[in-house]
């Protein structure tokens, strides 16, 4: 049996709502022949749409614009727009309908950064998770959409979250990315940076909210992510790439992180 490339997600009448705004749907599903050939058309409510593979172009009025994996795109009530593929691939797209009491003023069009697409990604991969066999909705669904949007609008208003962006969580983060994940412990990281590991968790919760060791933690969830998805390591040597010799405390701590196996969240994604 073929085993399918991602979860579809279709959560409908929502009325998630704060004053002036109104969350009505959100859609995680690929592209049909029969949208491929929607002509221009016009919705009665706002869309906020982020592309998670496949390329084309995206027609607002007069003016087309080039999509492909991380491109965000705002569509106003009442803009016409129709979608043009440009590979042979279907697109996948997540879609967020809304409703607010005053024009949509954010920008049309941005970029998702690689971090902020793989949080989505693992948000998306947990609102499947919680609905999968049932209809029930929670708050913490709720809260996972509204974490989703969040990034999202933060990226077509240039206001991204930065709570890894101080100087010393930065200094961490490029030692990881030089010495690479494998061999790194909090100790070593405070001790190559020159500070006892006492004072480097202190400046890492005053800067981050964090710990050397937690952030270490992030970093290597956010490489496994990663390989998961874009390459064809084996689960054992991604295991061993960020510092887990052993493949079944890997996938136990990949669960935990996620709600996940490796192996399921690497078909969720790919």
């Amino acid at each position: 049996m073929r085993t399918r490339e991602f979860q579809p997600i279709l959560l409908e009448d929502l009325r998630i709502r704060w004053p002036g705004f109104t969350i009505r749907r959100i859609a995680l599903n690929q592209h049909m022949p029969r949208v491929e050939r929607l002509g221009e058309h016009v919705h009665r409510f706002a869309q906020i749409l982020l592309y998670l593979r496949g390329e084309g172009r995206q027609h607002l009025g007069t003016r087309s614009m080039p999509v492909g994996r991380g491109t965000v795109l705002v569509i106003p009530p009442g803009q016409a727009h129709r979608f043009e593929k440009t590979r042979p691939v279907r697109p996948i797209c997540l879609a967020i309908d809304f409703d607010t009491v005053e024009p949509v003023t954010w920008e049309n069009e941005a970029m998702l950064g690689s971090r902020d697409l793989a949080l989505v990604e693992r948000w998306l991969v947990a609102l499947h998770e919680q609905h999968r066999g049932h209809d029930d909705f929670s708050i913490q669904s709720a809260a996972l959409i509204l974490r989703i949007l969040a990034r999202l609008e933060g990226a077509v208003n240039g206001n991204p979250e930065k709570s890894m962006e101080g100087p010393v969580a930065s200094a961490v983060r490029s030692l990881a990315t030089r010495e690479g994940l494998a061999e790194l412990t909090p100790g070593g990281v405070a001790s190559i940076l020159g500070r006892t590991l006492d004072h480097l968790n202190r400046q890492l919760r005053a800067e981050a909210g964090t710990t050397t060791g937690g952030l270490l933690n992030r970093l290597r969830l956010d490489e496994a992510s990663r390989r998961l998805r874009e390459s064809e390591q084996s689960i054992g040597e991604i295991a061993a790439a960020i510092g887990m010799d052993d493949q079944n405390y890997f996938a136990r701590w990949f669960r935990r992180q996620t709600g996940q196996t490796p192996t399921r969240w690497r078909a969720a994604m790919r």
